[in-house]
C-alpha cells in the first residue's frame, strides 16, 4: 500500500498552465463522515452551492491542464464516528494511523464504480493529528482510487481559502491518477506546494496505463462526434452552400 500526504494552508492565487483540449473526465464520489456520538459533528464539504460551484470549479481549473474535467457527484453521508475521526482513540496530539484508510474504503458507503473516485471528508484524516479552522489536508492511494480529504470550515469563508481547499483536492486527485511528489516551483505536486501547474511529464505519467488497475482506469474518455454525426453536419454544410 502506498499513500501520499499533502496539507496546505490559504495561501496564493492559483498559478496554473493553458488547457488542454478536454479529452477525459473524472468522477468524483464524495463520502462526508459524520459523528453519531461526541457532538454529532459533520465532517466540513464543500459549503453551500455557490462555495461548492467556486471550489468545483478551481478544480476544473487546475485539471484542464491535463485535458481533464472532474465531475463532482452528490454527496452521500457516512455516520461513522471511527470514519469521521478514528473514535474511540484520541488524535489531538498525536497523528491517526494511515492504516486507518484500509477499513473506510473497504466497509463505507463507496461506488463499486471502477470509474467513480472515492474521497472521504473526515474531521481527521490518517497521517495527520486535527487540525485547525484555517486548514486543509489530505492522504490518498497512490495511483489508485482512494481520497481522505481534510477541509477547515474558516477556508470556505473567502475566496483564497476556497482556493486551498481546491489545491488539496485537486492534489490528492493527483496522486490517485499515479502523480507523485517532486521538487518543481509552482508545481501542484511539490510538497507544501505554492503553484498549481502540471507538467507534461505529469500528464504522460496520467495517462499512462500500467498493467493491472491503476489510476489511468478511473479515467473515463469524452466522445468524440459520430461518424454519423459529422456527415449530417457536412451535408447541412453544402445544403447551405448549394443554397446560395
Amino acid at each position: 500500500m502506498v499513500l501520499s500526504l499533502a496539507a496546505c494552508d490559504a495561501g496564493a492565487q492559483l498559478l496554473v498552465n493553458p488547457a488542454l483540449p478536454i479529452t477525459h473526465t473524472l468522477y468524483v464520489q464524495p463520502i462526508v463522515a459524520r459523528q453519531t456520538s461526541f457532538g454529532g459533528e459533520t465532517a466540513t464539504f464543500f459549503g453551500d452551492s455557490l462555495q461548492q460551484a467556486e471550489i468545483e470549479g478551481y478544480v476544473d481549473l487546475i485539471w484542464a491542464q491535463a485535458g481533464i474535467n472532474v465531475t463532482f457527484l452528490a454527496p452521500v453521508f457516512y455516520d461513522n464516528d471511527f470514519a469521521y475521526d478514528g473514535a474511540p482513540a484520541d488524535y489531538s496530539s498525536s497523528p491517526r494511523p494511515e492504516s486507518d484508510m484500509t477499513p473506510m474504503f473497504t466497509t463505507g458507503p463507496v461506488s463499486t464504480d471502477p470509474t467513480v473516485l472515492n474521497m472521504f471528508f473526515l474531521g481527521i484524516v490518517p497521517g495527520f493529528t486535527a487540525q485547525g479552522d484555517l486548514t486543509a489536508n489530505g492522504l490518498s492511494f497512490l495511483d489508485r482510487n482512494g481520497v481522505a480529504i481534510y477541509i477547515g470550515e474558516t477556508l470556505l469563508g473567502w475566496d483564497l481559502g476556497r482556493q486551498a481547499a481546491a489545491s488539496v483536492v485537486a492534489h490528492e486527485i493527483g496522486h490517485s491518477l499515479g502523480v507523485n511528489h517532486l521538487v518543481e516551483s509552482q508545481n501542484l505536486m511539490e510538497v507544501g506546494h505554492t503553484g498549481h501547474r502540471i507538467n507534461s511529464a505529469q500528464v504522460t505519467t496520467i495517462f499512462t496505463d500500467n498493467l493491472g488497475i491503476d489510476g489511468y482506469d478511473l479515467l473515463v474518455p469524452v466522445p468524440e462526434p459520430s461518424a454519423g454525426i459529422l456527415f449530417v453536419a457536412a451535408f447541412g454544410l453544402c445544403a447551405i452552400r448549394r443554397r446560395r
